[in-house]
């Protein structure tokens, strides 16, 4: 006999049913496991109730949990700018995870942003995974993190408020980011652009240069001397909070030259020049300039701050380059050329002691300046006239030219002086000058070398409406390099035209007219006829139509009268 057990009388008496057991037990293996609501940890609010409430912190955690790893994160936005039609929304606040720690990252609330900076917090689980995971610098402070029990879980939190105090002391890392957050590509890209929103309504949210690399660098800055980066030896870290930007601090700066610091030695050379009460006037306004743009909240640029400064310091380096070689040079000289001294380039390392006792004997100041205000006012209509977009000096905010051809002459002087004297030239013209010393340069490197005069041994003199045309060869290198200074082209200085001569595989003939320089011609002989492969006049230029017709024939009838020569 059997009997039906009612369903409820069935599961009461289970335990003594096998086959139903059985069933049970094959049942529960079958169904699907129940999924953790919080796999990565229902983690403590740890962003700052006046922050975000309480309930969308929980909502951030509870969304969190459900994501893939990529979209582990949440944005707390508030609408910035409310009085335009649209509304920009700027990010308060951060939650996310990653790597098996969350992390978090505020701004405090309107009122409390004079209290601190940022605010930024690190949860996670102490688990063995999550102590080899986590970033290193994380891990063993672990000592100094709070610990809070949840149920069967031990979690370690570090939760900071930033100061700005903080920062100035040295804490300048961006605490709210995970360190290896970009080198993830596909697990942290969405989470690093979710951070760096967060990092631009930081920075939007305290004083910072837009030129630094360094995102608290204004904030550090704890005054002026900081801020023009005068070195801790001139201005201590105790004082760089109440020095301020005078005459007679400017000057101090020179009393702790050292070695490192040496580019400040020429302001304790000329001190007496800026002493005078125009150079005090001209230096206290330009400081008062720098200090002015330091106290402005609206510049976001430190190298504003420093470019009046450094044209202080620009103008003190140039007076000193003169001064070193004209010591007695009158003060109107840099008075009336501040213009040429801080747009100009001069390098006052490059000139040598005999270059300087030369220069003080051969060259007055004023021929020094002017060349120098000649110079620049030439480069300024070159670059007018062509139309060239000149790069403006950054740390100057000036436009700065390179006075090229003087750097290149007292270069070349220097040489020279070391093994001969040298005689002035005839006039202080830079390019003459610059000629001059060339010309001696190129023979101490170049030993003096004979060169054959096949075509014309003597000088070969000819009329040309009117005019006498003298023909030769220049009989060694060196009278081939002063022939160059003299019509100011390369052939003295390019040995490759001496050796082509030597060679005899050309021809340099040198013309003058009526006693002066004129022409500089290369010739070749091909077959038994002589053609002209160049032929110049001064400064490289070529002949006009009329000038090779007058050539043409002049160098016509000198071949004529040495083909006389050879035929007696």
């Amino acid at each position: 006999m059997q009997f039906q057990l009612p369903q409820n009388l069935q599961t009461e008496l289970i335990a003594y049913d096998p086959k139903l057991k059985a069933l049970v037990r094959q049942q529960k293996q079958s169904a699907p496991a129940k999924k953790a609501k919080y796999p990565l940890g229902n983690i403590p609010h740890v962003i700052p109730y006046d922050v975000v409430r309480e309930s969308l912190q929980q909502d951030a955690i509870d969304s969190i949990n459900t994501q893939l790893a990529p979209d582990r994160h949440h944005s707390f936005t508030k609408p910035v700018d409310v009085a335009t039609p649209q509304a920009r929304l700027q990010t308060r606040a951060i939650l996310y995870h990653f790597e098996q720690c969350w992390y978090a990252g505020w701004l405090p609330p309107a009122g409390q942003e004079d209290k601190y900076v940022y605010g930024y917090a690190r949860v996670f689980r102490d688990t063995a995974s999550a102590r080899k995971t986590i970033q290193r610098d994380i891990i063993n402070n672990i000592d100094n993190y709070n610990k809070i029990e949840i149920g069967r879980s031990t979690f370690f939190i570090d939760r900071r408020l930033v100061t700005r105090q903080d920062i100035i002391d040295g804490k300048e890392d961006r605490e709210w980011r995970a360190r290896y957050l970009g080198s993830y590509t596909q697990k942290g890209r969405n989470i690093a652009k979710a951070v760096e929103e967060f990092s631009k309504a930081l920075q939007e949210s305290i004083p910072t240069w837009d030129d630094s690399r360094f995102l608290f660098s204004r904030l550090q800055c704890a005054g002026i001397a900081q801020a023009l980066e005068i070195p801790s030896v001139f201005v201590s870290k105790e004082e760089q909070s109440i020095w301020e930007l005078t005459v007679d601090n400017f000057y101090s700066l020179s009393d702790s030259v050292t070695a490192v610091y040496a580019d400040w030695l020429p302001l304790r050379n000329i001190k007496h020049i800026f002493n005078t009460p125009f150079f005090r006037k001209w230096l206290q306004q330009k400081l008062d300039e720098s200090t002015a743009i330091y106290k402005d909240n609206t510049n976001k640029l430190q190298v504003n701050i420093k470019q009046p400064f450094n044209q202080a310091k620009k103008l003190v380096d140039s007076i000193s380059y003169v001064h070193r070689i004209w010591p007695d040079c009158p003060i109107d000289y840099y008075q009336n050329h501040i213009q040429e001294l801080l747009g100009m380039r001069i390098r006052s390392y490059a000139v040598q002691d005999k270059t300087v006792d030369w220069l003080r004997q051969h060259m007055p100041v004023a021929s020094f300046f002017g060349i120098f205000a000649k110079y620049y006012e030439e480069e300024q209509q070159r670059i007018r006239a062509n139309g060239y977009n000149v790069t403006m000096d950054r740390d100057l905010g000036l436009h700065v030219y390179g006075f090229h051809e003087w750097s290149d002459t007292i270069n070349m002087l220097n040489r020279v002086l070391e093994h001969k004297d040298l005689n002035p030239p005839k006039r202080w013209r830079i390019n003459e000058f610059h000629d001059h010393v060339q010309a001696e340069s190129w023979k101490i490197q170049n030993p003096n070398e004979k060169l054959p005069q096949d075509l014309f041994p003597e000088p070969i003199k000819v009329s040309v409406d009117g005019e006498t045309w003298s023909f030769f060869q220049p009989h060694d290198t060196h009278q081939l390099a002063m022939w160059g200074q003299a019509v100011r082209n390369c052939v003295g200085s390019a040995s490759g035209y001496a050796e082509g001569v030597r060679k005899k595989k050309h021809f340099i003939v040198l013309c003058m007219v009526e006693g002066k320089p004129k022409f500089t011609i290369q010739l070749k002989v091909d077959g038994g006829m002589m053609s002209v492969d160049q032929i110049k006049g001064l400064s490289n230029q070529n002949l006009t139509p009329d000038q090779r017709d007058q050539y043409t024939e002049g160098f016509h009838k000198a071949l004529q009268i040495r083909n006389e020569q050879l035929a007696s």
